[in-house]
């Protein structure tokens, strides 16, 4: 396994990669990945938002975003922005350690309603060491056993993050704020996207009139409502054809009213049609 930039396709198909970036090539539209990410702030005040919550980033924060959840940054033109970034493959870090999967500082993470860990220095520094004796691992490559080795910082920084983010007094950062009735919304579309999502059954779900509920939902997220559920459903589809079912089954088993637009949309998010997929 190399470490090295991300893939311009946004699919893993390794273990893991890592990567170093500085600045930004320009504005980040909402999105999600077929994999779990980690990003550790090194230089700038980033606002970031993930699954529709806004956070004030700063220099030592680690940002969680687990498989489908929707995020983007908000750099400004000119703005530092220095991050390194983990792509981690979900199957990896629940395989590594039966009975102690490597993924519960993702699942921490939905249950303290947070996706940031602001830690103090004594917690912080030794994370970010490991980060960055990973990054001048990748710079030599061809030395004895280096992706055993970066595997092995790998796995180190995984248990201590695990571990800070597991005991009940982690510093996860609350400021991310989101609408109640959005908030409520975006868990009832989670917990039924095989079922009918119709504008006008999610507005007497929420309360709201179909216009306020559109406006309130964009305003707060980021995105429509529409692309809301299409990207949360080929994300569920992807899992699915990931299990071992079949491109018709996994469209509608996530929701899809008909397998023309599953495939136009699946199409027009991944530029490929999923019989092809890897």
């Amino acid at each position: 396994m190399t470490l090295s930039a991300a893939p311009k396709t946004g699919f893993l198909l390794e273990d893991f990669r890592m990567f170093h970036l500085s600045g930004s090539s320009g504005p980040v539209s909402p999105h999600y990945h077929d994999f779990c990410k980690i990003l550790a702030l090194q230089k700038g005040s980033v606002p970031y938002t993930i699954e529709g919550r806004s956070y004030d980033l700063l220099p030592g924060d680690l940002v969680l975003v687990d498989r489908g959840e929707i995020h983007c940054p908000h750099v400004k033109a000119g703005q530092p922005y220095e991050r390194t970034i983990l792509y981690l493959s979900p199957e990896f870090l629940e395989q590594v350690s039966p009975g102690e999967p490597l993924n519960q500082c993702l699942i921490q993470a939905r249950y303290r309603h947070s996706s940031v860990l602001r830690l103090e220095e004594p917690e912080r520094r030794p994370l970010f060491s490991l980060l960055n004796r990973m990054r001048e691992s990748q710079k030599n490559e061809e030395a004895y056993a280096s992706s055993l080795l970066n595997h092995v910082l790998l796995l180190e920084f995984l248990i201590c993050l695990n571990r800070i983010s597991l005991d009940s007094r982690a510093p996860y950062l609350h400021t991310g704020t989101l609408h109640y009735q959005v908030s409520g919304l975006m868990a009832y579309i989670n917990d039924h996207l095989d079922e009918d999502l119709s504008i006008p059954l999610l507005s007497r779900e929420c309360c709201l009139s179909p216009y306020h509920m559109m406006r309130l939902f964009k305003e707060e997220t980021g995105c429509t409502i529409g692309s809301y559920i299409t990207q949360k459903r080929l994300s569920l589809a992807r899992e699915l054809m990931a299990s071992g079912q079949n491109a018709t089954r996994a469209c509608f088993g996530a929701g899809f009213s008909s397998y023309s637009s599953f495939l136009r949309a699946y199409k027009k998010r991944f530029g490929e049609t999923p019989g092809r997929r890897n």
